[in-house]
């Protein structure tokens, strides 16, 4: 009964990567593939669509937030520069799918004609009044008719949508030939996430609950791996062309980003703060908590890879 409930408010009772049963995991709401690793849960979803309330500290998670992504999203802009020359036609396109604060339009506007979404009215509003280009509303719902794109980026996003099958079948759908997802997400591979399963299957589940996000207004519902990406990019009509890891730690501002849930006191954030910066360097020789695939739909036949 309680699969029943988990996998029902989840949304489907299949894992969206090899169409196996997903089962009971390590807590009521932790859903695991009885065929291969995927990792899902039915945590409830619940966006501020209309920006008249704050779960969350958002001045402090911009702060907390603000140094790890933007020196991420430098790298990602410069990769993708260089997958997708300028032409003489125009800028290519890029679509930036729960652009949140902007930063990755920012760092890629230069090179790229850049489209962001976003549906957090608060968020959104914030990004649009720094002069963005960013449509508030669900993607693909707030797409013009026959619009194309390059690039369809996913900073942090698509663990957070529930039904992953029809986001990466949309995105096929506005790419033009060649073109590219890029999906940069949590690792269930990494040293953070493993240690936290262990500790979660030793009674201690504190740690498991907020890499999860649990409790927040968008917690994850997806934990994705290599093989579980490939397979769900081969169901959608995409196939992965390239992975690769991210830093997962920035010193600066973490104390920001534990106290930005409302829950954690500033005693404990102190603690954890100072716990992680100890690990830090011990850390980055550790399997990345942060995980970039790349897939590519298919090329032109007549004209070859677009872009």
């Amino acid at each position: 009964m309680r699969q029943n409930l988990e996998t029902m408010l989840m949304g489907f009772d299949q894992c969206p990567a090899c169409e196996g049963q997903l089962k009971a995991g390590l807590q009521p709401w932790h859903l695991q593939c009885g065929r291969c690793s995927y990792e899902g849960s039915s945590l409830r979803v619940d966006i501020d669509v209309q920006g008249d309330r704050e779960v969350l500290d958002e001045v402090l998670r911009e702060e907390g937030l603000s140094d790890l992504r933007q020196r991420n999203f430098a790298v990602l802009a410069e990769d993708l520069a260089a997958r997708f020359p300028q032409r003489a036609e125009g800028r290519p396109r890029l679509l930036d799918v729960g652009c949140a604060h902007g930063w990755f339009l920012q760092a890629t506007e230069g090179h790229f004609e850049v489209v962001g979404i976003e549906p957090d009215a608060r968020v959104a509003d914030s990004a649009s009044a720094r002069g963005l280009p960013v449509r508030r509303g669900f993607f693909p719902d707030v797409l013009q008719a026959g619009e194309k794109f390059d690039v369809i980026v996913f900073n942090d996003v698509m663990e957070h949508i529930p039904d992953i099958l029809s986001a990466m079948r949309a995105c096929t759908a506005v790419l033009r030939p060649g073109g590219v997802v890029v999906i940069n997400a949590p690792a269930r591979t990494g040293v953070l996430y493993r240690v936290a399963r262990v500790m979660a299957r030793m009674g201690a589940p504190a740690s498991f609950e907020r890499l999860w996000q649990k409790g927040f207004p968008s917690p994850h519902v997806h934990y994705l791996d290599d093989g579980s990406m490939r397979a769900i990019g081969t169901r959608t009509g995409l196939s992965l062309q390239h992975a690769r890891t991210l830093p997962s730690l920035s010193v600066k501002g973490l104390y920001a980003r534990i106290r930005y849930d409302r829950s954690v006191s500033a005693a404990k954030a102190m603690a954890l703060t100072a716990a992680l910066s100890v690990l830090a360097p011990v850390m980055r020789l550790l399997p990345a908590d942060i995980k970039v695939w790349v897939l590519q739909a298919e090329s032109d036949p007549a004209g070859g890879m677009a872009g």
